[in-house]
């Protein structure tokens, strides 16, 4: 496929303009948010709290695809940790549960389990440089509101978007095509002028085939050149660092 000059961009958000690094499996992360708990009212231990927190997410997500009837709906964790919280505090308590903590709890889950967060060396003058070509720059990604808006005004990345999606607002995920056509219907997008632009060929390269536009996968995981061969979902370019988008305009 030969270099193409957009109009629109719709960016994937982690492993495509910013690198995060997560780890939800460490034990004293699951003993810091049991303590909040605690403090509370709510008896949890670290082990307890994290496989209720794990059998509450499988249930609440089986229950979306029933209720919503699509193959890849959306939870909003800061639900999970509200329901967690009612579910363990007796009713004997006199303590009164804090006005957001559902909200709060994602953010101290987030901020415990987060290893790293960096923009991508070339991020901010990539977007810049589309900004400057008057591209219109949106944000689609499989991400939670309650850490992620945050993580996204601690990049300095928000001024750069014409709009911002994130699936759990939305209660649907990438591959869903009508998370991406949202984007497309909302803002009245021609798809002949539009591309997706992210790392993973399941979730980003796969909504971008399901509603014909072009799919660009920048490859951080990254994918061997074996498993884009015998991948099904085929993007149209692969690029390996998103300073190659400007070559598109020249």
């Amino acid at each position: 496929m030969k270099n193409r000059a957009y109009k629109n961009y719709i960016f994937d958000y982690y492993g495509t303009l910013v690198d995060i690094l997560t780890d939800e499996k460490d034990p004293m992360l699951w003993d810091k948010l049991a303590q909040l708990y605690q403090a509370y009212g709510a008896d949890y231990k670290g082990e307890t709290l994290k496989k209720a927190y794990a059998k509450r997410v499988n249930q609440t997500r089986k229950g979306l695809i029933e209720l919503k009837g699509v193959a890849y709906p959306e939870i909003d964790l800061a639900h999970i940790f509200n329901q967690l919280y009612v579910a363990a505090r007796p009713q004997s308590s006199s303590l009164n549960q804090p006005e957001g903590w559902g909200q709060l709890i994602a953010m101290v889950f987030r901020v415990l389990s987060r290893k790293r967060l960096t923009a991508y060396s070339h991020t901010k003058e990539v977007l810049d440089f589309l900004k400057e070509q008057g591209c219109r720059l949106y944000l689609l990604s499989n991400a939670q509101a309650a850490f992620t808006n945050a993580e996204i005004d601690l990049m300095e990345l928000r001024s750069y978007f014409d709009a911002i999606y994130l699936s759990s607002d939305a209660g649907i995920c990438k591959p869903q095509p009508e998370f991406l056509k949202q984007v497309l219907d909302n803002h009245g997008l021609n798809p002949s002028e539009t591309v997706m632009v992210g790392n993973d060929l399941t979730t980003d390269i796969a909504v971008a085939e399901a509603v014909g536009i072009d799919g660009i996968l920048l490859n951080t995981f990254p994918y061997s050149p074996r498993e884009l061969e015998n991948s099904p979902i085929k993007p149209d370019r692969v690029i390996t660092d998103i300073e190659t988008l400007k070559t598109n305009f020249t």
